[in-house]
């Protein structure tokens, strides 16, 4: 069984490639005690989570302030996987001075998620007494604890990662118990702080079954992960069992997943698959290797400006291994990733990376205390737009903004089709004309870098419609099949089922005003737009039908297939029976010869598969409609 943490120092030199060596650390501040986590709250400050219960701050020049930002030593049960283990700032922490914690606390060794507050008096402490504990999760281990916390930059959601809860193998199978908060990526809402929390509609077991915290499953003990700071996309370095380590991927368009431990770890390898699917069934890393006793340490992807030779590349590494490595991650341009080893740079107990305001890169060595900065090829500003080659703007109502990633004491110079946009040194530019577009950087050195062109077209909304939708139905009338133009879209609203919800039941919606609602993306811009048609639904309970109708039923329902017309007639009267499936196909017809009084007809439909199906009753005088299920 692994550890994340050591207490002996190795150093093993690598050989690695001259555009390799290009990469290296150095060092930038010293004299931590087993330093876990490096963050930034959006000034120059950088903040140093030490592992006994304390916060460092750290200018720009790697010198650290005399007090602690935070200290809580005395309620931290410290040792092993356990100790002060993540932090994070709030969004709106300018304003409202709000940080959040992830410490093992000393009663009974839980995983506690914790707010504070920043003093009034004193930007550089936090006050202790501020704490709010918002999230208790109970330990049945002294290891796999997770411990990274971080709010999206897109949805400034609360993202929490959590191990399985220990021991080895994951004994009680917590990862894929969505009853259990152990072995998950959490999202919850902390912008209400009158409550501990709320839990964001669009998690995806809301709703259903399991905890709505949850935002993935099946993690083994995701101990440093991190999201893009340009896009958003999640990147988990998820801690393996014997065999192999994993790089989880998530981009901001994937909705929660399942990466598959304890069934399988890596790449779909088995490890425990009772009751579990076939692998494929799980959500694949982007990257595994044979760990040889390491335990990975995710990293981030660097979108700092001063370093283009390491623009866009995923950093990570392991910790403590025979064959230590930094690698990076990089797009291979089909869709896939290229793996590069970068050796150890001199170091062998990081467990931690962090960003400073500026996107540069940092990482912490648990053993002797250190933070390093990586740095790149010297004279090599970063000039990149947006990270396409052609930008589709759906409208001008709102303004697009082309950005750029920012550098400290950068100047910048934008061109639209060949001619500078005067007024333009920031590292963003709001546009309201198509063109070609590109930007020139450059550092305090007067080193400079051009992007590559981007391609701005001012595509519009497209143009949708829906028809087949009257403005007014009986309860009993017929489903009508609805038609949106361009096709390829999908409705919502009440009443509806089938592929794409084309089809609208009146019985399925029920009386009242219902709208409908088309909504088309043109794949080719990215634009989407909507539009909606009304309908109003009635009892329509004084049609002819039902005055010699007085009764219909049908019993039981739901059944196996046989079941009972009843009903009760003031006349006699030819009646026609048909049964269709829910995309309107008639599966079933019979004419029924009705007498007066009361009466009970047998419809066999055992033959036809499980489902739900419509009823019709139709006469000279009107319609009547039900639904049936087959079970």
């Amino acid at each position: 069984m692994k550890k994340l943490f050591t207490t002996c120092l190795l150093f093993i030199l690598f050989f690695f490639s001259s555009s390799n060596a290009q990469i290296t650390l150095s060092s930038f501040a010293t004299g931590f005690s087993s330093p876990v986590d490096i963050k930034n709250c959006g000034d120059d400050r950088l903040f140093i989570v030490e592992q006994a219960g304390y916060i460092q701050i750290v200018d720009t020049n790697g010198n650290t302030f005399p007090n602690p930002f935070l200290d809580i030593h005395t309620r931290v049960l410290s040792g092993g996987e356990r100790g002060l283990l993540g932090l994070a700032f709030d969004p709106d922490f300018k304003n409202n001075k709000f940080i959040y914690v992830n410490y093992t606390a000393q009663t009974h060794g839980d995983t506690r998620i914790s707010r504070f507050r920043v003093s009034d008096t004193n930007p550089d402490s936090v006050d202790a007494n501020s704490e709010q504990i918002l999230l208790t999760i109970w330990q049945p281990y002294s290891n796999h604890n997770g411990g990274h916390l971080a709010f999206s930059p897109k949805d400034h959601y609360l993202y929490i990662g959590t191990g399985d809860g220990g021991s080895g193998g994951d004994p009680g199978n917590r990862a894929q118990n969505v009853d259990s908060l152990l072995g998950k990526m959490l999202r919850i809402d902390v912008s209400d702080t009158s409550v501990a929390y709320n839990i964001p509609s669009d998690n995806p077991l809301v709703g259903g079954n399991g905890r709505g915290e949850i935002w993935d499953i099946g993690h083994r003990n995701p101990w440093r992960w991190s999201f893009d700071r340009w896009n958003g996309d999640l990147w988990v370095g998820d801690v393996g069992q014997n065999a192999w380590e994993e790089v989880d991927y998530q981009p901001t368009t994937k909705h929660g997943g399942n990466y598959g431990w304890r069934c399988y770890e890596g790449n779909g390898h088995p490890y425990n698959t009772a009751g579990c699917q076939a692998a494929s069934a799980y959500d694949a890393p982007i990257y595994e290797y044979a760990n040889n006793g390491a335990a990975i340490v995710g990293g981030y992807r660097y979108r700092g400006a001063k370093y283009s030779n390491m623009y866009g590349k995923y950093f990570f590494t392991d910790e403590f291994t025979s064959t230590y490595q930094f690698r990076t991650l990089e797009p291979n341009g089909t869709g896939g990733w290229t793996a590069t080893m970068l050796g150890a740079l001199g170091r062998s107990t990081v467990v931690a990376f962090g960003e400073d305001r500026w996107g540069e890169l940092y990482c912490a060595d648990y053993g002797n205390g250190g933070i390093y900065r990586f740095e790149g090829t010297v004279c090599s500003p970063v000039a990149a737009i947006n990270n396409n080659d052609t930008i589709y703007v759906c409208d001008t109502i709102n303004p697009y903004v082309l950005r750029t990633p920012a550098g400290n004491g950068y100047h910048y110079e934008w061109f639209l089709d060949g001619n500078a946009v005067s007024n333009s040194d920031n590292d963003s530019l709001l546009i309201t004309q198509a063109g070609t577009y590109y930007v020139v950087a450059g550092d305090t050195s007067n080193c400079t870098a051009t992007s590559a062109p981007v391609l701005v077209i001012y595509s519009g909304l497209p143009s949708v419609n829906v028809t087949g939708l009257d403005t007014f139905y009986c309860v009993y009338h017929d489903q009508d099949t609805l038609t949106g133009t361009p096709i390829g879209g999908t409705f919502s609203g009440p009443g509806l089922f089938g592929p794409a919800n084309r089809y609208f039941d009146p019985a399925m919606a029920g009386p009242g005003d219902h709208t409908i609602t088309y909504t088309f993306t043109d794949f080719t811009s990215g634009c989407v737009n909507s539009t909606t048609a009304t309908t109003h639904v009635d009892l329509c309970t004084g049609t002819a039908m039902h005055t010699f109708i007085q009764h219909l039923s049908l019993y039981p329902n739901p059944n196996t297939g046989i079941f009972s017309l009843e009903m009760y007639m003031d006349r006699t009267k030819q009646l026609d029976v048909t049964v269709s499936d829910m995309t309107g196909r008639t599966v079933y017809e019979e004419l029924i010869h009705a007498e007066a009084g009361a009466q009970s007809v047998s419809i066999n439909l055992s033959q036809l598969s499980k489902g739900i199906y419509n009823l019709k009753v139709s006469g000279e005088e009107g319609v009547i409609t039900k639904r049936l299920i087959i079970e």
